[in-house]
């Protein structure tokens, strides 16, 4: 391979800097001696050695004896005009021309002009990245005029930097160059035919990733000038690439395990749950018997955790002993922190809630403290994940406004989460509309899901995600609630290259979704589909519950960067509960008059389910079998009309908590037939082939099984208090009634008897078609997005 050498390495002489390990932890960035790290890069192959301490050559200095290292040092500089931090590598130097950099450094053109003129090799290290956040459009315009060699591959930076940085390369020729140059007022540089070099560097502080990224010069034992000589003229190849989420993760716990744990030793007694749970991991801890104290009980739970979660424990998985680089051996060790932490998160959910089931305060207590703990123990690995984000988020937002040369291209991707997938409801046909209709249209979209795999058309969107536990409400029969794990979902999240995030429900997985999308820096959106306090009234007599619910849906709505409403009614109601009008978007929502239409209309299908309707006029409704549905009021309507000299049957079709229940009340009604959950030209059918469409639920905050209706050539009957009300013009597209058995007893029968009912029918179906055609996926994807997605 020739020489070699890893150009960005650092060591304990790295005390004080503005990188974000000292920011949040008051830490120094690295615990590696500078003989730790010589003696690493010797093992694993380079010729040469150096280090790039931040401003400092104190730990180069201690090495200096070996013929095969030279000293170098990583400086931060900055730009006056806006103060954006910027690091610059600066190789091969003397501690006189240390000093000087270091007077000079405040300025960044100061810092390049003395580089230049003591022809110092020096490259800017990872440049769509400023440690404290200022990076804009102008300066990396700058950065590209004043640095004819810029850091390519940094072993610790987010790896889709490295293809943005390298795409963007691929459009700066000479000419940009000498317009970017005369733009900012710099010197055009002498090399801008030949193109930018790029060099390569670990960015270790943890003895753990040292040469996993270099440079190769060929030519054997070089010495470092000439080497350095080659790699500045372009002449060196770059080996390794950027980092995956669990080398940021890893550096992040060995880098505070290491302060942490020096500071145990010097306060005897101190504990910190985060050093507990790498202990537990590694195999240090096992429970006290009997526990002396919350230290003691906390570790028991991570026990706990870990045995729920069936982890192998010990030396293999140690985040602290792990010596071999690469991904598989990275994802093996964070493998097992997570599931530990899934373990003690599950294990404080379920003690949590049965604590408040029995009243067992004790338990209640013991679940809080550790779900504190679990916060605790997960908060290096949090800002590990946010630090990406920042990085993510800032290269998103200057090459969004790029201009100078052709764009880089950008994915996106839209992830959504929801708590139902697994029902048969609402928010799980919308969820389901929209990836057809999206990935039909050649969006790309992914729908995490925890548990089963949930019932799709066989597509790809569809992706696991690990849970930490499960539970079944008593409030709406039959629901279960996956609580995704946060550190997983962190996880999911940056390895499908999510650039935005959707959440269509404020259950578990939404709240999750939320903080996991914030924490990686990631626009977030919400649908809101259910009335969720008015769905609380009406199923528990709880106030807490009902009061709980409200100041839930608040927060959760006020917290996401928009929120789309698909009525007024529904937009009054966040107000009401304090959600920013600035933050409620109306999104139209419209069914394909293609996939429910007159056409499907089949005089047989509802005698192929057993129902004889005698040419006796067919009531249809469709939905979830749930309390809030007000199935049971249709039942009793339908039976006031009974003596009409058709009586009219009643088809229900769905099921639901309450499915049960009202097979059982209306055993006795012959002229009610529940034909359980159909779906596909089943139900098409049914809905084009039926008399009339009865919907009477009053919370809904739109109602998608009316339009189906609407659009299947259907008169729709829907209480005036609902929010489809909005879109039925009461006697020309449909009918409207009060909601109480007299109010629909009343206008069904009008509508059995109207001659007017076809043609009101036609219109329900013209209204729409018309919809439809109003609708462009193209808006409705820019509305979730935000005009670009990512942005």
């Amino acid at each position: 391979m020739g020489s070699t050498c890893d150009l960005h390495l650092h060591s304990t002489a790295s005390t004080t800097n503005d990188e974000w390990y000292a920011l949040n932890f008051g830490c120094p960035e690295s615990y590696a001696t500078p003989a730790e790290q010589y003696a690493l890069c010797k093992r694993r192959g380079m010729s040469l050695v150096t280090l790039t301490d931040h401003d400092t050559i104190d730990g180069g200095l201690q090495l200096l004896d070996r013929p095969d290292f030279f000293l170098s040092e990583e400086i931060t500089t900055r730009f006056p005009a806006d103060g954006c931090a910027i690091h610059v590598l600066a190789w091969n130097i003397s501690p006189s021309q240390h000093d000087r950099i270091q007077a000079a450094r405040d300025n960044v053109y100061n810092l390049v002009d003395l580089l230049r003129c003591e022809q110092i090799a020096h490259a800017c290290a990872h440049p769509l990245f400023s440690p404290n956040g200022k990076l804009t459009v102008s300066t990396l315009e700058q950065i590209l005029v004043l640095f004819p060699t810029l850091e390519g591959v940094n072993g610790l930076t987010d790896r889709g930097l490295e293809q943005d940085l390298h795409a963007l390369l691929r459009g700066v020729d000479a000419r940009v160059m000498t317009t970017l140059a005369t733009r900012h007022e710099l010197p055009i540089p002498g090399d801008a035919a030949r193109g930018h070099v790029l060099t390569a560097g670990s960015d270790d502080h943890t003895l753990r990733h040292s040469a996993s990224c270099f440079m190769a010069v060929d030519g054997d034992q070089l010495p470092a000038s000439t080497f350095l000589e080659a790699v500045m003229l372009g002449h060196g190849a770059c080996h390794g690439h950027q980092a995956d989420i669990n080398v940021m993760h890893l550096t992040a716990a060995r880098v505070t395990y290491g302060f942490l744990s020096a500071r145990k030793i010097e306060r005897p007694g101190y504990s910190d749950p985060f050093v507990d749970l790498v202990d537990v991991v590694a195999g240090r801890e096992t429970a006290a018997q009997p526990p002396t104290g919350m230290r003691d009980e906390f570790v028991r739970s991570l026990l706990a955790g870990a045995a729920r979660t069936a982890t192998s424990l010990g030396a293999s998985v140690d985040p602290q002993l792990l010596d071999e680089p690469g991904d598989e051996a990275n994802a093996r060790v964070m493998g097992a922190v997570r599931a530990v932490h899934d373990g003690l998160v599950g294990h404080a959910v379920d003690e949590l809630v049965e604590g408040i089931r029995d009243l067992d305060m004790y338990r209640v207590f013991g679940g809080l403290r550790d779900l504190a703990g679990s916060v605790a123990s997960a908060a290096p690995f949090l800002f590990a994940a946010h630090h990406y984000g920042k990085q993510r988020k800032l290269a998103r937002n200057v090459l969004g406004q790029w201009v100078a040369s052709p764009r880089p291209p950008t994915k996106q991707r839209l992830a959504i989460f929801s708590d139902s997938l697994h029902q048969v409801d609402g928010v799980t046909s919308s969820v389901r509309r929209f990836v057809r209709r999206a990935v039909a249209d050649g969006y790309e979209v992914r729908v995490p899901y925890c548990g089963d795999r949930p019932p799709d058309d066989g597509s790809d969107v569809y992706s696991p995600l690990p849970s930490a536990t499960t539970q079944v409400t008593d409030v709406y029969e039959g629901m279960q609630f996956h609580l995704p794990s946060l550190l997983g979902t962190l996880d999911w999240l940056w390895r499908n290259e999510i650039t935005n995030v959707e959440l269509a429900t404020p259950g578990p997985m939404g709240i999750v979704a939320l903080f996991a999308a914030r924490i990686l820096q990631l626009p977030v959106t919400a649908t809101y589909h259910t009335e969720l306090p008015e769905l609380a009234r009406q199923l528990s007599a709880n106030a807490l519950v009902h009061a709980g619910s409200r100041k839930l849906v608040s927060w959760f709505y006020g917290t996401v960067d928009r929120v789309f409403v698909f009525s007024e009614s529904s937009r009054e109601r966040l107000l009401s509960l304090g959600v920013p009008a600035a933050k409620l978007e109306h999104v139209a929502v419209a069914i394909d008059p293609e996939e429910f239409s007159p056409r499907f209309a089949c005089p047989k299908i509802y005698a192929s389910l057993g129902v004889v309707p005698d040419n006796a006029p067919i009531v249809l409704s469709v939905g979830r079998l749930s309390r809030e549905k007000n199935v049971q009021l249709v039942v009793d309507a339908v039976e006031r009309l009974q003596h009409l000299d058709l009586p009219p049957l009643l088809v229900v079709v769905g099921e639901g908590p309450e499915g049960e229940a009202l097979r059982h009340a209306n055993r006795d009604r012959p002229w009610v037939i529940f034909t359980g959950l159909q779906e596909g030209d089943t139900l098409r059918r049914l809905y084009a082939s039926a008399s009339a469409f009865v919907f009477a639920g009053k919370i809904d905050t739109l109602g998608l099984v009316t339009m189906e209706a609407m659009s299947s050539g259907l008169p729709v009957l829907v209480p005036q208090e609902a929010a489809i009300a909005e879109l039925v013009k009461d006697g020309r597209t449909g009918y409207c009634y009060e909601l109480s058995v007299e109010g629909l007893t009343k206008t069904l029968g009008e509508v059995l008897a109207s001659p007017n009912r076809a043609h009101v029918a036609r219109n329900a179906r013209a209204a729409m078609v018309e919809r439809w055609s109003q609708m462009s996926m193209t808006d409705v994807w820019h509305s979730i997005s935000g005009g670009v997605l990512g942005s």
